[in-house]
């Protein structure tokens, strides 16, 4: 009986968090940095090195190990915060950030960011969202005026349906679509629509 506690402790009980840590401290995310992977983050760098040239200010939810910070680099921005429900994704993200960057343990659905932002990106973290389009709105409010969102999503067999909930909140500004030898992925640049009461 206790194998069977311990396990469903361990699997059916473990909270959100605790899952994270645990596929972050296997190395479960390690794919992140590889080849296939560099389309993604390209595309992203791209938009906002364009679209906001300077020192933007930029939130990144969902940042795992701030690898998208790092591609960015730091004179490509003015201000990065990169929020992640996993404390052993902050962990290492802050041992590769610089001092203008700030990382925080939080879960996306209630974090309440302090500031406001010329982008908020959510680089292939929206699926966590337990009400996205909920999430993005209200997110949306810490957008600097003409602050854009970004948001990825790799093709699988629920991203039309996941695309389609977000779209009647925000207006399309642009769009691209990477293949490369893992998947397709696409990354659209979206502009908040003001909420009729």
């Amino acid at each position: 009986m206790t194998g069977f506690v311990s396990f469903f402790k361990r699997k059916i009980l473990r909270i959100d968090r605790d899952r994270w840590n645990y596929q972050y401290d296997k190395g479960l995310w390690n794919g992140l940095r590889a080849l296939d992977e560099l389309a993604r983050f390209s595309v992203i760098v791209g938009y906002v090195k364009f679209l906001k040239p300077g020192q933007p200010e930029v939130l990144e939810i969902g940042c795992g190990e701030g690898l998208l910070q790092q591609r960015l680099q730091s004179p490509n921005y003015g201000r990065y915060i990169g929020v992640d429900i996993s404390d052993s994704a902050i962990a290492r993200a802050q041992a590769d950030g610089d001092e203008k960057c700030t990382y925080l343990v939080a879960d996306m659905d209630v974090y309440q960011p302090a500031g406001a932002f010329d982008f908020i990106i959510f680089n292939e973290s929206i699926y966590y969202s337990r009400h996205p389009l909920r999430t993005m709105r209200r997110l949306a409010e810490y957008l600097k005026p003409e602050g854009l969102m970004l948001v990825t999503i790799n093709h699988h067999k629920h991203s039309d349906q996941l695309w389609e909930a977000i779209r009647p909140g925000f207006a399309l500004v642009d769009e691209t679509t990477t293949t490369t030898s893992k998947g397709i992925c696409t990354c659209k640049v979206l502009s908040p629509l003001l909420v009729q009461e």
